[in-house]
Formats: structure tokens, C-alpha cells, sequence
């Protein structure tokens, strides 16, 4: 069988489910008590676990500058850039194989994929703690990035497999805001650890942070084996009308969940069509205007503030980043318009970066300082807004979809690791004039690529095709119309 051959058998398996209209769903009884009924499973089980997964993924992600705190670098004798390098090699690892993975994650079961990640890298994490030099510290770190990529994009994809546009938003929110609360509690236990724990048993506070922190993803791991689903038509634990349900629900919102395997028409919907750029520049711009929180207390530190006390200001502000991004996430699921969203959050975050630029030449007094770290969070809230409208763009095809939430979150994540490098350089604290200056522009970038996409989608312009869709165009232009015919042969 060639490969058209495959993918129309696919497209006629699918066809037979789209084909359901929503009133051939009648000779289910109570139907809306059903739906209602499988929702609530996907949020106890999927939901859940998916928020205390990304909890532990941001943790372990950020826990070096909590190490440092309680000897890392004086017990690894860690000098110059050595502990910088550190904090980069993990996202070598994690660029590099989270396209790939995501790909994987549409041919295995993501019930066992997903919870084999999570406990994967919980256990590099409790091995960090025996490293005792830069060398194995660099490798471990790799390995972390490398366990890591496929947990993000594999869990936006899965939800976009399970949950309609008017849920999907709500659930992406909540599943990004267990970073940010991870956040919040990171600094909590840190601090605990260092009063308490560090010289317990002859080792330091840093050895523990990393086993403590690593155990708590190894748990979470091991218990996503029994509580995730896979895809509607495969999970064990939903069967019969809640099945039906599931797999109908999406494919008449257009949401094809049949593999159909990588071909052309996979590669023309990603590279040929513009929305993986302008998606993947509007992440770029999106991560930027994150710099003003991430660097937060060290702006803190340097205006007179104690290390500690910086850290702890940060709780708040995370739990309300959280908060922010959650309600953003359910507005854009209940008003629509995804973009409308993401340009709103834009378009407000602009408006204190340019008062943090215009004001005192960038030296902003203490209180503006802290009213603007907690009016600038609604661009936190534009990744899973954005996440999800992609989810929609590519609704078309299982591979295309998975693929694009992989290159749209590997590259970017990676240019900005670069650009912060410079812009947000430490020897401009606590000014950082010129980092707030280009997070600006990158914003403004952010709202016109928007803009644009929004254009290019209500006008159906060059929008991602099925790939049972191609073939009959192609079809089509093959045939000729027998009034040709006979114009010809008379």
C-alpha cells in the first residue's frame, strides 16, 4: 500500500466518525450528563496530575540558583562562568530533543511516555546531589534537559487531544500556572532546607534540595502511570458512550486525532504556511516580556533589600502570576477570540514597560517598582492562550499539530536565552534600561505578528490542510470536465 493509498484509508476510518452529526448522538441517554460526566475524568485524572507534573518540572528546572545558595559552587569549586555554563547545558538537552519527542508521543501510548519523563528526571535530579565536579555537574544537567523536552509540548498536545476550544484554554492555563506557583514554593523550600537540613548527615543544604526536589517528581511519576489517558479512541478507562462521546465531540470541531504519518502534506503545513513563524517570533517576544519578574530580586537586592527577603517578595507575586494567568484562560474560553486575548495582554504589559522606561530614566521609585512587578504577570498569560490557538491552527492533523507546539516552544525557548544574555545584562541593575527598552519593541513586534495572524486565519489565507484534503484538490485538477472534452474533440 503507497502512501496515498495509507493516507485515504486513514481519512475514510476517520470520515465514518465525523460524519456523526451532533443530533446522531440521540441514542445515547442523557448525553450532556455524559460529556459533563467524561470532563470531569479528564480533570480529576489528566488535569491534576499535569498541574503537579509542570509544579515539579519547574522546580527542578530552577533549582540551581537555590543550590548556590547553600554551597553548590564552593563545595564544586565552580569559577568564572562555570556555573552559568551549568544553567545553560540544560537547555542544549532540551532543545535538542523536544521536536523529536513530540513526534514520538503521537506513536506510543502518552499514559507511559509522559510519567516515564517526569520520573526520569527526578531521578537525574536526586544523582545530581552525588556530582563532585563541574564535569559531572554539566552532564547531569544535559541529561535533565534531555529528560525534560517532551513533558511540555507532550501535555499541551495531549490536552488539545481531549478538551474542545471551549475548555481548552481554561485547562492549558491552569496545567502553565503549576510553574508559576512552582515558583512561589521553590524559595519556601529552599529556605527551609538551608535552616534545617543543610549539614544534616554530614551533607550540604544543596546535596538535600536536590534529592528532596527529585523525589517529589519521581512520586508524581510514578503515580501519572494510573491516572493519565491516552487518546480518546485508546484509553483504557473510558469506554463505551464516554468513548463516543470523546472522539465525536472534537471531530466536529474539526480536530483529527488519526495518525496519518509524516508525508509532504505534513512538511507544506509547516514550513510553507506562515504561521510557524509568526508563532514561534510571538513566543521569542512573549518570553521577553518575562524579564522584568525574572530579574526581579536581584533589582531588589541591589536597591539595599536582603537576598532573603527579595526571595520571599517573590512568593506573592508568583502565587498571583498563577492566579493572572488562570483567569486569562478561562475569559479567552469563555468570549473566544484567542487573539483578541493575547493582544490584550500585550497591549497592557506594553503600557508599564514603556512607564518603567519613560520614568526617572528607568531608576523607578521603590512602590512603582513593586506596583509594576504585579501589574505586568497578563504576559505570563499569553503562552497557554497562545498554545492553545495553535492547537486550533493545527486542529487538522494529528503530526503537523504535535510537531508545530514542539518548534514553536524549543526555538521559542532558546533565542531568548541568548538575548537575555546581553539585554538584560547584570551590569546594568537595577536600571536595566536597555533590557526594558528591547523587551518593549519585541512586545510591540508581538502585537503587529498577532495581528497579522489574526488576519491570515478569519480570511482562510494559506491555513494548514488535511492531508485527505491536498489529495483531492490534486484529484480534481486531474480530471477534465467531459463539456471540455467535447469543446476539444468538435
Amino acid at each position: 500500500m503507497n502512501q496515498e493509498e495509507k493516507v485515504n484509508a486513514t481519512h475514510t476510518e476517520a470520515e465514518s466518525i465525523a460524519g456523526v452529526e451532533i443530533n446522531d448522538l440521540e441514542h445515547i441517554p442523557n448525553v450532556a450528563e455524559v460529556e459533563k460526566q467524561l470532563v470531569r475524568t479528564l480533570d480529576r485524572r489528566l488535569m491534576i496530575w499535569a498541574f503537579f507534573g509542570y509544579f515539579a518540572n519547574g522546580m527542578d528546572r530552577n533549582n540551581m540558583p537555590n543550590a548556590q545558595t547553600t554551597g553548590l559552587s564552593d563545595d564544586l569549586k565552580l569559577v568564572n562562568n562555570e556555573y552559568n555554563w551549568a544553567i545553560t547545558m540544560f537547555f542544549i538537552g532540551y532543545i535538542v530533543l523536544q521536536i523529536p519527542s513530540n513526534y514520538i508521543i503521537t506513536k506510543v501510548r502518552p499514559s507511559i511516555m509522559l510519567p516515564l519523563v517526569v520520573f526520569t528526571w527526578g531521578a537525574v535530579v536526586c544523582f545530581m546531589a552525588l556530582v563532585t565536579n563541574v564535569k559531572g555537574l554539566y552532564g547531569l544537567r544535559i541529561c535533565l534537559g534531555f529528560a525534560e523536552a517532551a513533558f511540555y509540548p507532550g501535555i499541551v498536545f495531549l490536552l488539545g487531544s481531549w478538551y474542545t476550544k471551549e475548555e481548552l484554554g481554561t485547562r492549558t492555563a491552569v496545567f502553565v500556572a503549576g510553574s508559576q506557583v512552582s515558583g512561589a514554593f521553590s524559595g519556601l523550600i529552599s529556605g527551609a532546607i538551608a535552616n534545617g537540613l543543610d549539614g544534616a548527615h554530614g551533607m550540604r543544604g544543596w546535596k538535600w534540595l536536590f534529592i528532596i526536589e527529585g523525589l517529589i517528581a519521581v512520586v508524581i511519576g510514578i503515580i501519572g502511570f494510573f491516572v493519565i489517558p491516552d487518546f480518546p479512541a485508546t484509553t483504557k478507562f473510558i469506554t463505551g458512550a464516554h468513548r463516543e462521546v470523546a472522539v465525536i465531540r472534537l471531530e466536529r470541531q474539526g480536530k483529527n486525532n488519526a495518525g496519518t504519518g509524516l508525508n509532504m502534506q505534513t512538511f507544506r503545513n509547516l514550513f510553507t504556511t506562515p504561521f510557524i513563524y509568526l508563532f514561534t517570533c510571538m513566543f521569542i517576544c512573549m518570553q521577553m516580556g518575562m524579564g522584568f519578574l525574572q530579574n526581579f530580586p536581584i533589582i531588589l537586592k541591589e536597591i539595599g533589600y536582603q537576598a532573603d527577603f527579595a526571595n520571599y517578595m517573590m512568593v506573592p507575586i508568583w502565587v498571583w502570576v498563577g492566579v493572572v494567568v488562570i483567569a486569562q484562560g478561562y475569559l479567552s474560553d469563555k468570549l473566544g477570540y484567542r487573539p483578541f486575548h493575547i493582544l490584550a495582554g500585550a497591549l497592557y504589559t506594553l503600557v508599564w514597560y514603556i512607564i518603567l522606561v519613560a520614568v526617572n530614566g528607568g531608576n523607578v521609585p521603590t512602590v512603582l517598582l513593586f506596583i509594576s512587578a504585579y501589574m505586568i504577570p497578563p504576559v505570563f498569560g499569553i503562552s497557554p492562550i497562545m498554545m492553545t490557538w495553535v492547537n486550533e491552527i493545527y486542529a487538522c492533523d494529528l503530526e503537523t499539530r504535535a510537531l508545530a507546539i514542539a518548534i514553536i516552544n524549543s526555538l521559542g525557548n532558546l533565542a531568548p536565552n541568548f538575548i537575555n544574555v546581553e539585554v538584560w545584562s547584570i551590569v546594568d541593575v537595577p536600571e536595566y534600561r536597555l533590557g526594558k527598552i528591547v523587551t518593549m519593541g519585541m512586545i510591540a513586534a508581538m502585537i503587529v505578528m498577532c495581528s497579522v495572524a489574526y488576519f491570515l486565519q478569519k480570511n482562510k489565507i494559506m491555513l494548514p490542510k488535511p492531508s485527505q484534503r491536498v489529495i483531492d484538490e490534486e484529484m480534481n485538477k486531474k480530471i477534465t470536465p467531459i463539456s471540455q472534452g467535447d469543446d476539444n474533440g468538435f
